[in-house]
């Protein structure tokens, strides 16, 4: 499972996430800032004055020099330039100075990417006692990047983090007690954490939260509560919650049934790119439920949902081929997502491949096989490096 990372600084947060998938229990947490709260030139003028502390070694103000020219406040952005102020800042022991770094580090961001030493910069963020870097190592040490995979060290970490009220460490830290991840499973425990991170507001503690109501794991199941948790998420803009809130809109679990409610959650999660809200806002579109109909409003979701991956949506869309509902009809491109929701679903669709192919030329078959391959060579699995997002480092 990956986690987020998180990064800081002095005066602005920089939220980088990779890659987000808040399907369930198992959602991928994300977030990146980099930290430096106190100040930020805001023009040339005040940005020489800092300019002017930072050259007389002052490594504070180094540091903000440093996320000047990240931001580009009061001066002109400059990746490289930064990199070198967070240097000398972090050598002379600044631990916000030291993250940012680390950030950087990884990111690749205006110096060559090297995991190992963004590491080494976030321990010493970390024993300097800084949440972000502690979250940050974290995630590197659970993830074996830059480092020899170590769940036990990962840990640590989350704990010293989520110590200090760090809501994302928070949620690792119950994750792992979730799921048995370096420390004996234990759902209490893990109920424990997502519920310090709920109720500080935040997005994926609350989801989660509402998961473990849901699944009845450490806590008697609660739908009524289940929903009222994934509502809290949904109103940040958490995806996963967006998309469950508008299931149970539509089956009228835990709040009372509204396809309307239904449509305009799963819309938002579709928004944002979540497959599975895209086929479930197509089928709402399909049957007219609380919407009205239009088929080719659902097959364009079929297809987005389709292209991601989603071998429902793959299925549907092949529907729609077949018949010509929504889409011309188009019986290659029928026997194409066929073939490949059976192969990402592994449902036997042999019956309707059958019978398409029944109805086809063996050119056609041909054709069809031929488009189906080339769609899985191009959308084949990238590493899996890049689930892995970090959390703000540059203050």
């Amino acid at each position: 499972m990956s986690r987020a990372l998180h990064v800081i600084g002095m005066a602005f947060v920089f939220v980088t996430v990779l890659n987000q998938n808040l399907l369930g229990a198992q959602a991928e947490k994300s977030a990146g800032a980099m930290v430096e709260k106190e100040f930020l030139p805001q023009n040339a003028r005040t940005f020489a004055a800092l300019l002017l502390r930072a050259q007389h070694g002052d490594r504070r103000a180094q540091t903000r020099v440093g996320l000047a020219f990240s931001n580009g406040e009061g001066v002109e952005l400059n990746p490289r330039e930064a990199v070198q102020w967070f240097l000398k800042a972090a050598v002379a022991g600044d631990a916000n100075a030291q993250h940012n770094l680390g950030v950087m580090l990884y990111r690749g961001t205006g110096v060559k990417r090297n995991l190992a030493d963004a590491v080494t910069w976030f321990e010493k963020a970390a024993a300097r006692g800084l949440p972000e870097a502690q979250f940050n190592a974290g995630c590197l040490y659970e993830r074996g990047l830059g480092v020899p995979q170590n769940l036990g060290r990962a840990l640590v970490l989350f704990r010293k983090a989520a110590d200090q009220g760090f809501a994302p460490a928070e949620n690792n830290l119950a994750e792992m007690y979730e799921h048995g991840e370096g420390i004996a499973q234990d759902s209490i425990a893990a109920l424990r954490w997502f519920e310090k991170s709920a109720e500080q507001g935040d997005a994926t503690g609350e989801y989660d939260l509402g998961v473990m109501y849901w699944n009845g794991a450490g806590v008697p199941r609660d739908s009524g509560k289940a929903a009222n948790w994934f509502q809290r998420a949904a109103q940040q803009g958490n995806a996963g919650a967006e998309l469950i809130l508008g299931l149970l809109y539509r089956d009228g679990v835990g709040v009372q049934q509204d396809y309307q409610l239904a449509a305009a959650w799963l819309r938002k999660a579709a928004q944002q790119g979540n497959s599975d809200a895209q086929n479930k806002l197509g089928i709402l579109y399909l049957e007219g439920q609380g919407l009205t109909t239009d088929d080719k409003q659902a097959a364009a979701l079929f297809a987005q949902a389709a292209e991601h991956g989603d071998s429902q949506a793959q299925a549907n869309l092949a529907t729609l081929y077949k018949v010509g509902r929504g889409v011309e009809r188009d019986l290659v491109q029928a026997y194409k997502w066929y073939q490949l929701a059976q192969l990402g679903d592994r449902v036997d669709r042999s019956d309707q491949l059958r019978e398409l192919a029944n109805s086809m030329s063996i050119e056609q078959v041909a054709d069809a096989k031929r488009v189906a391959a080339q769609w899985s060579s191009a959308h084949a699995a990238g590493p899996a490096e890049g689930v892995v997002s970090m959390v703000g480092l540059l203050e």
